[in-house]
């Protein structure tokens, strides 16, 4: 793979220069801090999905981080170089990466139980999901009106959770947290919604860490959790 698709922190901050700085910060901290808990944040990462903003704090602290995603508009950032292609056929060769991660991506996948296979195929220890929780009130609404958003109702940690163990991936640690939005949020409401960056049933985030450990399995039909 070329050096440059590894891109530079000057890189992300260009690209997410339309969001306010402080809410990107305070949504992605606790979840980076999360995530170190159990999973090195180093060497090379792969960002499934250019929509997200964690990749911002994961290339400055040092890591090599590449993105991949299908929209030929979310790629063509001459600032923010990335690969393009579909998250059910990573073009990159088995254990490529240290750790390979997704941000609100899988519950509009076309074929999500291809895609967690494919990261995990491409991964040589950590694979993290960061998805929307069906159990909080603005992704319930938000799910039930947009009709690209309905698999928001289908996230939930136990889906999660199943999807990587037929993966064959161990499940080191699950969180549900947070109501900041990077998107939506505005400055003033930081302080007061910071209050919700911890365990909650209700929170707006799935965040799940997974480490490789086992050959993959294959569900019976209709065994996932919907």
């Amino acid at each position: 793979m070329r050096d440059g698709l590894s891109q530079r922190p000057e890189h992300f901050r260009k690209t997410a220069g339309s969001l306010n700085a402080k809410v990107v910060r305070a949504y992605t901290q606790p979840k980076i801090d999360f995530i170190r808990g159990y999973a090195g944040l180093s060497g090379r990462i792969l960002n499934i999905g250019c929509g997200g903003v964690l990749a911002i704090p994961l290339a400055e602290s040092g890591a090599s981080v590449i993105r991949i995603d299908s929209s030929k508009m979310l790629t063509k950032n001459p600032h923010s170089p990335s690969v393009r292609g579909a998250a059910t056929s990573l073009p990159f060769g088995d254990e490529t990466f240290d750790l390979v991660f997704e941000e609100n991506m899988l519950y509009c996948a076309p074929d999500r139980e291809q895609s967690v296979r494919e990261m995990c195929r491409v991964s040589r220890r950590y694979v993290v999901l960061v998805e929307p929780n069906r159990y909080n009130p603005a992704v319930f609404a938000y799910s039930l009106v947009a009709r690209g958003r309905r698999g928001g109702l289908n996230s939930c940690v136990k889906r999660l959770r199943e999807e990587l163990r037929y993966s064959g991936l161990h499940i080191l640690g699950h969180l549900t947290t947070g109501m900041i939005s990077p998107n939506s949020t505005p400055n003033w409401c930081v302080s007061l919604l910071s209050r919700f960056d911890r365990p909650i049933r209700w929170g707006r985030y799935i965040v799940v860490v997974a480490e490789k450990y086992l050959a993959p399995k294959s569900p019976r039909p209709g065994f996932l959790p919907r």
